[in-house]
């Protein structure tokens, strides 16, 4: 089949009957598992695919489908040309790259100072690789471990590792290990991955001091986790504007033609809500615009004054 052709009826069919049963095997919750693949199975019935004769439309029009179906952003269709090259991933090109810009992204830690009244700041634009970024991690919070409130920023983190998120979250825990997180599968011969706070932190605690967390539309992935988990914890609150809503982790499956589906396989779900920020992503205490870093720098000094009344 090349690029140029037109897409006839038969492979269409071919194409899109396929979708159902990896759905209904695949899909990380069942009961929606199947919910998605009776109404995806109407579509089919109804022969509304088998006009459209483009390749990209055609995954175009299934993607939406799909996701107005699910309202999962991880359910989705592509379509890869014939003639595009595929070519082995070079794992070894992409870890030097990767060291380069760690290096040059001081490990993801852009901004580390103290602002006026004894408030922390710090900005992470991405959670990069923990074991070699996890002395930045550590120095950030021991700069910032006398103030009286901190704020940090995550406006246009995609996410990263989870290593260096879980060392700053692990300061707003004490006690014993706290589940914060349960990962579940649609592999059925994985027992699901039950996730806790750790007592590691080279410096001291920060429970019951005041955190805001800045948002904005690009905040994504690892980073969600991070705002959600401290939130859903009280022991945030978040400033700025819904993030992206990517909480699942998806799976690819081969259809037919160079086609392929996306299939969320395993899911995050936590012990405090009992689901995650897959599409509704995490929701703001305090809505503002993006660049209004004032507006969380005025609702921690209110929270310090607060405490110190109350104290």
């Amino acid at each position: 089949m090349s690029f140029s052709q037109e897409l006839t009826k038969k492979e269409i069919s071919e194409i899109v009957e396929k979708i159902p049963d990896l759905i209904s095997e695949n899909y990380v919750f069942r009961n929606k598992g199947d919910s998605i693949v009776a109404q995806f199975t109407q579509n089919i019935k109804s022969k509304k695919y088998l006009s459209i004769k483009n390749h990209d439309i055609l995954a175009q029009s299934l993607t939406s489908d799909l996701q107005k179906i699910s309202n999962d952003k991880h359910v989705y269709v592509k379509y890869h040309k014939p003639n595009e090259k595929k070519e082995d991933f070079d794992w070894e090109a992409w870890e030097r790259e990767e060291r380069v810009l760690e290096k040059k992204q001081n490990f993801g830690f852009t901004e580390v100072k103290i602002l006026h009244g004894n408030i922390g700041y710090i900005r992470i634009i991405e959670f990069m690789h923990p074991q070699r970024g996890m002395p930045t991690a550590v120095a950030a919070m021991k700069l910032v471990e006398n103030t009286d409130g901190l704020i940090i920023d995550i406006r246009d983190n995609g996410g990263g590792y989870g290593g260096l998120m879980n060392y700053v979250l692990n300061h707003y825990f004490d006690g014993g290990p706290t589940h914060i997180s349960t990962t579940i599968y649609s592999d059925k011969d994985k027992l699901p991955n039950k996730e806790y706070s750790s007592d590691l932190v080279y410096g001291k605690l920060r429970v019951n001091t005041p955190l805001y967390i800045i948002t904005n539309k690009k905040t994504g992935s690892a980073a969600e986790f991070f705002a959600y988990t401290l939130q859903s914890f009280n022991k945030a609150k978040i400033v700025g504007q819904v993030t992206v809503g990517a909480a699942h982790m998806n799976s690819f499956y081969p259809l037919n033609g160079n086609f392929r589906i996306s299939i969320s396989t395993a899911a995050p779900i936590n012990p405090k809500t009992k689901t995650n920020w897959e599409t509704n992503g995490v929701i703001p205490d305090h809505s503002c615009r993006a660049d209004e870093i004032e507006k969380a720098l005025e609702l921690i000094k209110k929270d310090i004054r607060n405490n110190a009344n109350s104290g």
